[in-house]
């Protein structure tokens, strides 16, 4: 069955011989790490650490980065932390303190999902290190107030990634006009009729 995808960025998805029907509108992770380290290499900084959230996602991210970063040349990583899928209380404090173990590589290039970047940024509050680090976020972070709303201080002047995006005409008023009578040939659209309007055929 083909899909398509908006969203999913992970690089594994590239392999066209164990995904034969799988496209995504998006870059893959890889392109985006590149686009972090020339980030990275344009602030001058040498020595960064990264920060990523244990699973496909934040692991693969940071092995791209660090791919990229040995390929670039002239930085070096201070450390690579993962944070657990399941964290423990006081998790993200000892991540804050693991980072401060290499206190002079202030940038730190994160590869974590939403919720992981908030507890991120208020353990660095709560240590009264807001403004110690220089934050690099990935897509995941982007342009969304989520992880950061009420953290401004610790977050200043974070550098974040996101993929160009463009509205394509007229696609919102097509895709909001499908209805049962004119959207036949989609064989699972009556299964998400019945979800969104809470209803059964």
């Amino acid at each position: 069955i083909p899909q398509i995808s908006y969203a999913s960025t992970a690089p594994e998805l590239s392999d066209g011989a164990r995904y034969e029907f799988f496209s995504r509108v998006v870059p893959p992770d890889s392109v985006q790490a590149q686009a972090m380290v020339g980030v990275v290499r344009a602030l001058g900084w040498s020595y960064v650490s990264t920060l990523a959230s244990e699973g496909s996602y934040g692991e693969s991210g940071v092995e791209a980065f660090v791919q990229s970063s040995r390929e670039a040349g002239g930085l070096c990583i201070a450390q690579s932390i993962k944070i657990p899928r399941e964290p423990r209380p006081g998790e993200f404090s000892k991540v804050i303190g693991r980072l401060m173990e290499t206190s002079t590589a202030r940038g730190v290039v994160l590869f974590a999902n939403e919720d992981d970047i908030r507890r991120v940024l208020e353990a660095a509050a709560s240590a009264n290190l807001s403004g110690h680090f220089s934050w690099v976020g990935s897509d995941s972070w982007g342009a969304k107030m989520g992880p950061v709303q009420g953290l401004e201080a610790a977050a200043q002047g974070a550098i974040t990634i996101l993929p160009k995006r463009a509205s394509v005409p007229g696609f919102d008023e097509y895709f909001t006009s499908r209805s049962l009578e004119n959207n036949r040939r989609n064989l699972w659209f009556h299964e998400f009729w019945e979800d969104d309007f809470n209803c059964h055929l």
